[in-house]
């Protein structure tokens, strides 16, 4: 830094302006010989909301739209568990020159890891933010008919965070709260528990609409059956599963709205902005073709410049820079990006009449019914490729896709019906928790199931082996947490 230092001068001006420093410093102390010092230095901060602004039922209902926002800016709207799990899964690679990013792609995660942390209290924030809109909708109720399903909302985003949260992270996560802006601390709760407890939230916010029909009933209430059967995978209670599924209608959708002005969709902003992650191709043992020449159109995407692939999508949106963001690595992948959300203004489906088939159809599937007329898993997800739904790419159609035949062996079955839910809900938190349940309820292999071996960026070290997210350093500071090691909470186990 350089500093310029002025010659000092005796000048009738300057003179003036000592005697001027003078009276102002004389006139201050006088002002404050005659006020109270800290009515002088108070500010309002305006990101803070005085309690008192809330306690109406308007007021309770901007923490209800509030909580909203920040779970849309937790899922879809930022780099969130749906980026991070596709990133140690094989939906993306690393395009970036950042730690945190790179020991994600390679399965070798740390506690320290400030992105994860980051995102993990996102889950955290959204669960809060629900129970303190809870509180104050009780507190300060709309009328009949206009209450349940707030209050069934904030039910599911509860749920929804909690679900995410046993889906990504090792077995003994701890739900803190708030309770009259003190934080009480929560001891570490098995994966087990923790699905348990967000199955519960979504039956109080079942139970709290019952049979109400207005729009926002009947939307809530689609949205908690498509989490309640996802949650009922999880468990392994595949009955459940597939009961809550068939209520929901193939044409529902739950939109999480994104514009330029307010928040871009997160993979959009990632991939195709910042070029920091990169639509993976046949990254580990399954080879999910996410990217490639032969493109599924349930994952459009292209690669601009000479030998590139789908060059003309690319320079219809003048997409034109063949690197990545750690440009000078010629290990790292050619850019490949995703066209699902090819601008910044598109919506992102976060739940939907889709996940529904599909979770019915694992679950048929688990029933012993996957060649069943009508009801069964291939008849299931053939309806699907006969007629995709227009949300899948917004603003644009997918064409009847072939029908699908059956493996006639029970992991061929399997293996098209992940491979299906793979294509379908790219990009959307889902692969992760599929990936661990392969494991998990499958009896699948570590090296049958994730990526592995000599790392796809030809790195030292190659991938490592972890399945599940670490619990984050900021853990460390709940007592009730016990740590490995100084700074280091613990997990219960790693295990899928």
């Amino acid at each position: 830094m350089t500093f310029f230092r002025f010659p000092m001068r005796t000048s009738a001006f300057a003179r003036r302006a000592r005697l001027g420093a003078r009276v102002s410093g004389l006139l201050a102390a006088s002002f404050l010989a005659g006020c109270q010092l800290d009515e002088v230095v108070r500010a309002t901060d305006p990101d803070i909301i005085d309690p008192s602004f809330v306690q109406s039922a308007s007021g309770a209902d901007g923490v209800r739209v509030g909580t909203l926002g920040r779970f849309n800016a937790n899922t879809t709207g930022g780099e969130s568990m749906f980026l991070y799990g596709g990133l140690m899964g094989d939906e993306f690679t690393t395009g970036d020159t950042f730690t945190q990013r790179i020991e994600t792609d390679q399965r070798a995660l740390t506690p320290e890891n400030g992105n994860v942390q980051t995102a993990y209290r996102g889950l955290h924030l959204v669960r809060i933010g629900s129970l303190q809109a809870r509180e104050l909708l009780r507190r300060y109720p709309f009328p009949a008919g206009q209450q349940e399903w707030r209050l069934a909302e904030m039910y599911f985003t509860e749920a929804y965070m909690i679900n995410l949260l046993a889906e990504h992270f090792c077995n003994g996560q701890p739900l803190s709260s708030i309770e009259g802006f003190v934080e009480t601390p929560s001891a570490r709760i098995p994966t087990d528990s923790l699905y348990r407890i967000a199955q519960a939230k979504v039956d109080s916010g079942v139970t709290l609409i019952g049979a109400l029909a207005t729009t926002n009933d009947v939307r809530v209430r689609n949205a908690l059956q498509v989490l309640r059967a996802r949650i009922a995978l999880n468990q392994g209670n595949f009955a459940l599963a597939a009961t809550a599924a068939s209520t929901v209608p193939t044409s529902f959708t739950w939109d999480q709205e994104h514009t330029l002005t307010v928040r871009t969709p997160g993979v959009w902003s990632l991939v195709n902005n910042q070029r920091r992650y990169i639509v993976s191709n046949n990254e580990g043992p399954l080879a999910m073709g996410f990217a490639n020449a032969v493109q599924d159109p349930r994952v459009p995407s292209c690669q601009p410049g000479t030998g590139g692939f789908n060059t003309a999508a690319c320079a219809a949106l003048n997409i034109t820079n063949v690197n990545s963001f750690d440009s000078n690595n010629l290990a790292v992948p050619r850019m490949r990006y995703q066209l699902i959300w090819e601008t910044d203004s598109r919506n992102v489906s976060l739940v939907n009449g889709l996940q529904a088939r599909l979770f019915e159809a694992e679950a048929q599937n688990r029933l012993g019914n996957f060649t069943t007329a009508s009801t069964g898993s291939l008849a299931i997800l053939n309806a699907l490729r006969a007629a995709p739904p227009a949300y899948v790419l917004p603003g644009r159609t997918i064409t009847g896709l072939t029908p699908l035949v059956d493996p006639a062996t029970a992991d061929g079955q399997r293996d098209l019906i992940f491979r299906e839910k793979g294509f379908w809900l790219f990009g959307t938190g889902h692969r992760f928790g599929d990936l661990r349940r392969m494991m998990r309820q499958y009896n699948m292999t570590q090296n049958q199931v994730w990526p592995n071996g000599v790392w796809q960026i030809n790195r030292v070290p190659g991938y490592s082996t972890d399945v599940t997210f670490p619990t984050p350093a900021a853990e460390a500071n709940n007592p009730l947490v016990p740590q490995s090691q100084p700074g280091v909470p613990a997990c219960i186990d790693r295990n899928p």
